[in-house]
């Protein structure tokens, strides 16, 4: 006899103004599975787990935990009756301290008043422990790079002693490590008939971890169905309504040695050290490594956004010792951020404003923004990267995400940047949009332009870049050619280091 579900949908529906966000959706998630919801960005996957967690209420349609109907209107009814959801936006508070950020609502205190500091302390560290994490509970989140916040999230979720928990891309921006630690978290929370309710677009992962799987297209349920029983290619042809021919797109190998980019003893002190590496014209150079590895901070320092203590760049054999990210700019460099949200885009502008915020100071006319060239220059980007958009004056934060990341490369093509540093360009984006960033990239650099990658994921790294450069603990520890490439080397050097 089969489970009770946990958590019943039947019949959902939910319109946004002119848009139909989900249709008719009846899905049951049963304690001790894991349930993957997988779609492309805009598919409707947020919007479900936003009404099971009473973010947003359904326009028609019942929800059901433990058989009794609810209508939850806050997240706080959600999670009274045991319900958590990490959100793939982390909302960890970045003033407070670790161990602050775990307990946040349900402090522990003695003599019914004081915070009891010490127990929170303690308790925090044994969680980590526990999943084999290493972060200092006492450390303010602003400390931390988004792989330490996002497990800072997981635990903050799994401590609840909840009986769901919901995941929104927990893994994207975690390192292979941070990776294994979750999944032997969800292995316990499994174990402890916790319901789980997945959402990836790696499908690798769906396929290790998940149960059962529910395909949603244009926010309708395409099928319900055991993981055991599809293939990788049938949950893409399901999930994108064709069969994709192509994923990866790997541009020729670079068969100029010119230099373009070169990075010499870059030493930034706590963060990394002694940072050598060259960028050809036309190639695509992968940089791998676990989270903490110090490859952000090298990307930084090189755009200028940090200063180094030590070490040297040249562009185009020129030295320079950039003051701001602006003098890097002017010399042809981009920068597409790992945190696209907080650092590539401004949220409350319209795609118009931000595809043109690299290069509208150059077209001014007397100090005068030239609208005209604005639009323009919007609308031939937005035709030719595909972003989809009801118009160019449309709100980016409406948009999907694969959409977000694509207007923060336009801003940099419209820049006519010849360098793009692009720091885990594909984090939380579906499998098509990734497909496209790909072709753009491979675009980019077969007509002249570098690219270096920064990525968590090994396949994406293999499958794009035409050299990887490895990190670990801040330093360099071998590069990898193109024929050589394997996930076994690249993962040696990353967690082990080269004699």
């Amino acid at each position: 006899m089969e489970k009770r579900p946990l958590i019943e949908l039947r019949h959902i529906y939910k319109e946004f103004p002119g848009v139909k966000v989900l249709s008719d959706i009846s899905i049951m998630f049963y304690p001790g599975k894991v349930h993957v919801l997988l779609g492309e960005n805009g598919a409707g996957k947020s919007t479900i787990i936003k009404i099971i967690s009473g973010v947003y209420q359904a326009d028609k349609g019942d929800v059901f935990v433990k058989g009794e109907q609810v209508r939850f209107t806050n997240i706080k009814q959600s999670q009274q009756r045991g319900i958590s959801v990490i959100h793939q936006e982390l909302s960890v508070i970045e003033d407070l301290m670790v161990y602050e950020n775990i307990f946040l609502g349900r402090e522990v205190k003695k003599a019914g008043k004081i915070l009891n500091k010490t127990e929170m302390i303690a308790e925090a560290q044994k969680l980590m422990d526990t999943i084999g994490i290493h972060i200092n509970p006492k450390a303010y989140i602003r400390e931390l790079n988004n792989g330490e916040k996002q497990m800072v999230e997981i635990i903050r979720a799994v401590s609840q002693n909840s009986e769901m928990v919901i995941m929104d891309e927990p893994t994207s921006s975690l390192s292979e490590h941070e990776v294994k630690a979750l999944f032997e978290v969800i292995q316990k929370l499994r174990k402890e008939n916790v319901a789980i309710i997945y959402i990836s677009h790696r499908l690798k992962e769906i396929m290790e971890i998940g149960d059962t799987l529910s395909v949603l297209r244009d926010g309708i349920l395409v099928k319900t169905l055991p993981v055991a029983e599809v293939t990788e290619n049938q949950m893409v042809t399901m999930m994108v309504g064709r069969e994709m021919k192509q994923y990866y797109y790997k541009a020729r190998g670079c068969k100029s040695k010119e230099v373009v980019l070169d990075v010499s003893h870059l030493t930034r002190k706590g963060e990394f050290e002694d940072v050598s590496f060259q960028l050809y014209k036309g190639e695509i150079l992968g940089v791998a490594g676990l989270i903490g590895a110090g490859r952000t901070e090298v990307m930084r320092t090189v755009f200028g956004a940090e200063k180094p203590d030590y070490g040297e760049c040249r562009l185009y054999g020129k030295a320079y010792h950039a003051k701001s990210p602006g003098d890097v700019i002017r010399r042809g460099v981009g920068l597409i951020p790992e945190d696209r949200r907080q650092q590539g885009l401004l949220l409350e502008k319209n795609v118009k404003e931000n595809t043109s915020l690299a290069s509208v100071s150059k077209r001014a006319r007397k100090g005068f923004v030239d609208f005209q060239w604005e639009k323009n220059a919007s609308l031939e980007y937005i035709k030719r990267m595909s972003i989809k958009t009801p118009s160019e004056k449309e709100a980016v934060k409406n948009l999907s995400g694969g959409n977000q990341q694509k207007v923060v490369i336009a801003k940099w093509l419209l820049a006519e940047s010849r360098i793009l540093i692009m720091d885990e360009p594909t984090r939380g984006i579906d499998v098509n949009a990734k497909s496209e960033i790909y072709a753009l990239m491979k675009e980019f650099v077969e007509n002249g332009g570098s690219i270096i990658m920064v990525s968590s994921e090994l396949p994406e790294i293999l499958g794009v870049a035409n050299r990887i450069m490895v990190m670990r603990e801040g330093k360099v520890a071998g590069f990898v050619d193109e024929e050589d490439a394997a996930e076994e080397i690249v993962m040696s050097l990353a967690s082990v280091g080269s004699e």
